[in-house]
């Protein structure tokens, strides 16, 4: 049913292709596992993706699944094909204009982002790595921003019961765009999502974070540099020359207790 034609990129648990699907010649997205873990990646982020699904909201910015199953004892999970990601068009703004994205555009992002947060958090979900890579514009729809790659998701409750708080996990995510306490080992939960995309629109106004470019001979020492520097930097030299609600927004994101339900309005 599906042609490949040929490779986008590579994910830490497989690759993307761009496809067809031979029933309407529509372009879909093709990702195939290619690392054999205890438990699939690729399935849980299906799995994900239906639970959003089935809730019968139309929830413009989730991708719409098509098909998952098995081709040559590879999980394949295929999806609509999107536009460019916002880290692309953001490289693209910066080489053709020499300029970062204008606050109104930031803003604009930042608003469809929060709605887009708030609906997986109401199901449950955690996102875990929130960077510019995993947004995409739709190709239909170009004034909407899509969420991809659940790859890294969890639930963060099991029926109603939220799950328990801990300090010894390892980081998840995008080292980049980590929350700080995603770097000192506490367990993820809503507010790191959203401290995580308080990161990205910074960058997105400034063109860099302080703990940006940091060089280490390892990547522990790499790690760790960029952890101390993310630690050390006050939210007031973070938000420097920026509108005040970015202050406000980065230290309600770090006041918020591990279970609290944020107030996303």
């Amino acid at each position: 049913r599906f042609k490949i034609v040929r490779k986008l990129g590579s994910g830490s648990f497989g690759d993307v292709h761009r496809g067809i699907d031979l029933t309407n010649n529509e372009t879909v997205a093709i990702k195939i596992e290619t690392k054999v873990l205890r438990q699939s990646r690729l399935k849980c982020e299906y799995e994900l993706y239906k639970k959003l699904e089935s809730t019968g909201e139309d929830m413009r910015g989730i991708p719409k699944i098509i098909y998952f199953g098995k081709f040559q004892d590879q999980n394949v999970l295929v999806m609509e094909q999107l536009g460019y990601s916002l880290e692309h068009l953001f490289i693209k703004q910066r080489k053709r204009y020499r300029d970062n994205f204008s606050l109104q555009t930031v803003l604009l992002i930042a608003i469809q982002i929060i709605k887009l947060l708030e609906f997986i958090h109401q199901n449950k979900i955690i996102h875990r790595d929130i960077k510019p890579d995993n947004f995409l514009i739709g190709k239909k729809s170009p004034e909407t921003i899509y969420m991809i790659d659940f790859g890294l998701s969890s639930q963060f409750k099991n029926g109603r019961k939220h799950i328990h708080y801990s300090e010894d996990k390892s980081l998840t995510g995008t080292l980049r765009y980590a929350s700080v306490r995603n770097h000192i080992g506490i367990e993820q939960s809503r507010r790191d999502d959203l401290e995580s995309l308080g990161y990205m629109l910074i960058y997105f106004l400034k063109g860099k974070l302080p703990w940006q470019g940091l060089k280490g001979d390892t990547r522990e020492i790499r790690r760790h540099k960029i952890k101390m520097t993310k630690m050390t930097t006050t939210v007031t030299k973070l938000c420097e020359d920026l509108p005040t609600e970015f202050y406000d927004y980065i230290c309600y994101c770090k006041n918020l207790e591990f279970s609290e339900t944020p107030n996303y309005a």
